[in-house]
């Protein structure tokens, strides 16, 4: 476990990045977590110095291949700024992320009053991590940075009742040249339900309630796609609607 000074000084390290939308190799030695509890101080203390609002709840790992790859045998949460939602349509500035971003497509789910969802809305994840490899980094590492939550784009919003099977839903991503990745959320190794469960499991156990209201987007259906500067993307997600955005240039 890290030293209560090396939690925060690794936390004030990633959070000079973000603010300047800089990337590194990897943390420095001495403040590379050494434990998922290690991992979530970090991220959790970033958090607190930045004071940021909470737009969204992130939920990543949740495919085999994800959790094959990190080594973690199980989703793996963050927390989206305010700031970094924006909605379908939108033009996301350059000087919002560090590098091209790459693109998740992903259900957005909300937690209604009742203690259930209650809307769902077709969404594209901006991951840009500290890092410029994030394959050469733990996944330790990835969760203290936010598990490489950056910005999400959110469609119009719809009832759980619209969409007839949620978990054999098939989506498919566009950029001006025609289709450039596609999936299904059969991906999700629990489905999306599964996904808000976690997340909801999760911020109590980092003890934070998750107020009414509060969306969650559950993982990515399309794995990772680049990005380039100046380009529109689209993913269109079948009964659920659609979702657009351009990355500027």
């Amino acid at each position: 476990m890290m030293e209560q000074n090396e939690i925060e000084d690794a936390a004030m390290f990633l959070l000079h990045l973000r603010t300047q939308r800089d990337q590194v190799a990897g943390l420095p030695g001495e403040l590379t977590p050494k434990t998922l509890d290690d991992a979530y101080n970090i991220q959790d203390a970033t958090h607190r110095f930045a004071g940021w609002p909470i737009g969204m709840l992130k939920v990543g790992c949740t495919s085999v291949v994800a959790q094959e790859a990190l080594g973690i045998p199980h989703p793996i949460g963050g927390r989206v700024p305010s700031d970094g939602v924006f909605e379908s349509g939108s033009i996301v500035p350059r000087d919002f992320v560090a590098s091209e971003p790459l693109l998740e497509c992903e259900i957005a789910m909300r937690f209604g009053p009742g203690g259930v969802v209650d809307a769902i809305a077709p969404a594209i994840e901006l991951v840009n991590a500290r890092y410029r490899d994030t394959s050469k980094v733990s996944g330790a590492s990835i969760i203290a940075d936010n598990s490489a939550g950056c910005g999400a784009i959110r469609g119009a919003a719809i009832s759980l009742a619209e969409v007839d099977d949620l978990d054999a839903l098939e989506i498919a991503l566009h950029n001006d040249n025609g289709e450039i990745a596609s999936g299904t959320t059969r991906a999700l190794v629990d489905g999306p339900q599964g996904s808000v469960d976690w997340a909801l499991a999760h911020e109590t156990s980092r003890g934070r309630d998750v107020v009414a209201g509060t969306w969650i987007i559950t993982g990515t259906c399309t794995g990772l796609t680049p990005t380039q500067w100046g380009t529109s993307y689209t993913a269109d997600f079948g009964p659920l609607g659609s979702v657009n955005f351009t990355l500027g240039d």
